[in-house]
């Protein structure tokens, strides 16, 4: 099946790397996932080396645009990082955590940007910390990537429509509270449990049980993604391509084989493609050692502009 023009890019560097893999909660955690993705797209030749794009990091006054300053300041302290990424050790000293935050989000500002000018596919091999709140990390997110790239978008481009569709295992919940009462941002998510309620006309959180499989996660995308994109008319979509609903996923509880999110992905892309809209991916969660080849099947489908599903 044809369905995107081969031409798009990724988004990479090699800060995008954080030896934070210890015991307990970060145990699921293959620190060299990125990496893994951007060397076999290289030996296989799926990507050359000017189709890789190297982002610059975010600021501290970028992080501004959607956390309080309180916050911002207490993100300097590494010892608060530790406790939002569950870590049992932080130097006071150790700058690498949040500079590793720096350029993720650096990289989804380029994609977002990168995605909208072109009007092709960008995928930071990074991003996706949808917990993130104004005033508070959770969940392995200290900063929302997805929202200060939107802010630094719209900042550029003016108050363009911007459609999220995170379809990561757990709920986009910081997301989706920074832009409850924003109507230039639509908020729309597939997840097992609810972190938070949106009171918000323009967020749609879609919920399904555990075990859920291929057919019925299907179903629940297909019934309620083209009615929020047909009804909101997106500029831009920021797709959260989450690998933890997949049934090998060490944190998940759906079952998803390998083709129904290849079909999960393919059935998002070609939504915008219908609607001429550019997409910039993420890779947000996914966990156990073999997670990083969801995303690679994914970029391989898009960048050949072909897709077997």
């Amino acid at each position: 099946m044809l369905f995107f023009q081969p031409k798009s890019y990724i988004v990479y560097s090699f800060e995008y790397f954080l030896g934070l893999c210890e015991k307990g909660p970060r145990s699921t955690f293959d620190c060299a996932k990125f990496r893994k993705i951007r060397n076999a797209l290289l030996k296989e030749k799926i990507v050359h080396s000017k189709e890789i794009l190297e982002p610059a990091p975010a600021s501290w006054d970028d992080f501004l645009l959607v956390h309080s300053p309180e916050y911002v300041e207490k993100l300097k302290d590494p010892q608060l990082l530790g406790k939002i990424l569950f870590l049992d050790y932080v130097s006071p000293f150790d700058t690498d955590i949040i500079e590793f935050f720096m350029w993720v989000t650096g990289g989804t500002i380029l994609a977002m940007k990168t995605a909208y000018e072109k009007q092709v596919p960008v995928f930071n091999l990074g991003g996706g910390y949808h917990h993130a709140k104004p005033g508070k990390g959770e969940g392995f997110c200290p900063v929302n990537d997805i929202a200060i790239g939107i802010r630094r978008f719209q900042q550029e481009f003016g108050k363009k429509r911007v459609l999220v569709v995170d379809l990561d295992y757990h709920q986009g919940n910081g997301t989706a509270l920074m832009f409850q009462d924003d109507d230039s941002c639509f908020t729309y998510s597939i997840h097992r449990d609810n972190w938070d309620t949106i009171d918000s006309k323009t967020n749609l959180d879609v919920r399904l049980p555990d075990h859920s499989d291929d057919k019925m996660y299907l179903q629940g995308l297909k019934n309620s993604l083209p009615e929020v994109m047909d009804s909101f008319q997106p500029e831009l979509v920021v797709y959260v391509a989450g690998g933890d609903p997949h049934y090998q996923d060490t944190l998940g509880t759906f079952e998803l084989t390998d083709k129904g999110m290849l079909e999960r992905d393919i059935f998002v892309m070609s939504q915008a493609k219908e609607r001429k809209c550019p997409v910039a991916i993420l890779a947000g969660g996914g966990y156990g050692q073999e997670s990083w080849k969801l995303y690679y099947r994914f970029i391989k489908c898009v960048m050949r502009g072909r897709c077997d599903v």
